[in-house]
This record gives C-alpha cells, structure tokens and sequence, in this order.
C-alpha cells in the first residue's frame, strides 16, 4: 500500500512542476511578446505613421490569431483512427458479407486437385 502512495505523490509533484514550469514559460512568453510589439510599434511608427503601426500590428495578430485557431482545430488522435476502422453503411456490410459468404460457398463446392 505504502508503493501506491509514494506512486501518487511522485507523479503529484512531477504534475506540478511540470504545470509550475508551463506557467512560467506562458507568463515570460506573454512578457517577450508585449516587448516585441512595443518595437516593432516604435520601429513602423518612426518610419511611418501610427496608423500603418496599428494597421500592420493588427494585421499580424489577426493572422496568427486564426493559424493558432487552425492549428487547434485539427485532430490529433492519430491512434485511435488507425485502430478504428472508418464506420460503412449497414447495406453496404450486409452486400459485403453476402459476397464473403458466396465465396467460401463456391470454394467449399470446388473440387481440390
């Protein structure tokens, strides 16, 4: 008994510093992020206006807005679509097991050399 609580704890406290660290990593991301816009804001706007600043920075979150909403979107359950076979219609396994069954009827019936 004692195994399966110090099993528990061990992966308890592996959870959260793996989730410690996740944190961490999301919060400097976050911070790395608003100092780049800050650049690039500083750099579009000396070159240009405030307006294209706005227009462009805009811009390139919207686009990496939706990448991130595609990029989620799709399916990673690699695994459990191979193991499952995709689902046919009722009819179409009804014809396909008539087609099986006709085959071994006519094999059984040949004659063997």
């Amino acid at each position: 008994m004692g195994g399966i609580v110090s099993d528990l704890r061990r992966r308890a406290r592996n959870a959260a510093r793996a989730a410690a660290f996740t944190v961490a990593g999301v919060v400097f991301g976050l911070a790395g992020l608003g100092f780049l816009t800050v650049a690039l804001w500083i750099l579009i706007a000396t070159y240009e206006s405030a307006l294209v600043a706005h227009t462009v920075i805009g811009a390139l979150y919207l686009v990496l807005g939706f990448c991130f909403l595609a990029l989620g979107g799709q399916s990673t359950d690699a695994e459990t679509a191979a193991e499952q076979p995709p689902a046919k219609e009722p009819l179409l396994q009804v014809a396909e097991a008539f087609a099986v069954g006709l085959q071994a009827g006519r094999s059984a019936r040949a004659p063997r050399p």
